[in-house]
């Protein structure tokens, strides 16, 4: 596997490293693009995201239907490559630091694993970690209609890199400033 740590990196001044950097832009966003192997291109989707990042290291938690090219393709090969970006465009406003949008991103590379409601306990935590990321009550038991209609995906990184649109040294200056002057 590619390390992408250490791929030269455009503008590498951006890079974000270490958690403290990292796990403050996966709190801004609660959605990720994920990228599965397919033939011959990836095949790439929008997700809903929950993540959870521990001494064990970072999980992100996604929800899906119970069938379909994701699940087929994760079958295939568990390899995943998980984009959470949060961006903001500044046109029409006064630039900030002389740029004219913003952003902050991560990407994870990691391996997916397919949470069953059956597995109760794992499941019901996948699906409270992206709950609670998404601002609702956490889910106390397993409903019948989970079964028929849900699952949840579990995505264990093995590498995680981070950019953002300038080069930032503190921790303070990682949320994206509001647009406020025209």
């Amino acid at each position: 596997m590619t390390d992408h740590k250490t791929l030269q990196m455009q503008h590498a001044n951006r890079r974000l490293e270490g958690r403290e950097f990292l796990e403050p832009v996966l709190s801004m966003s609660e959605y990720c693009t994920v990228a599965l192997h397919d033939d011959p291109y990836p095949y790439i989707v929008p997700m809903n995201m929950g993540y959870e990042w521990d001494e064990t290291g970072l999980r992100l938690y996604l929800h899906m239907a119970v069938k379909g090219h994701r699940i087929d393709l994760i079958n295939k090969d568990p390899h995943v490559c998980v984009n959470v970006c949060t961006f903001l465009d500044r046109f029409g406003y006064k630039p900030y630091r002389n740029e004219g949008h913003d952003y902050r991103s991560i990407t994870v590379f990691g391996t997916a694993r397919i949470l069953e409601p059956k597995d109760e306990e794992e499941f019901l935590h996948g699906l409270n970690v992206l709950a609670v990321q998404h601002g609702r009550a956490p889910v106390k038991k397993i409903v019948p209609d989970f079964e028929r209609r849900l699952r949840i995906l579990e995505v264990t990184a093995e590498q995680i890199t981070g950019k953002a649109q300038y080069p930032i040294t503190e921790v303070e200056d990682l949320p994206i400033p509001p647009n406020t002057e025209r």
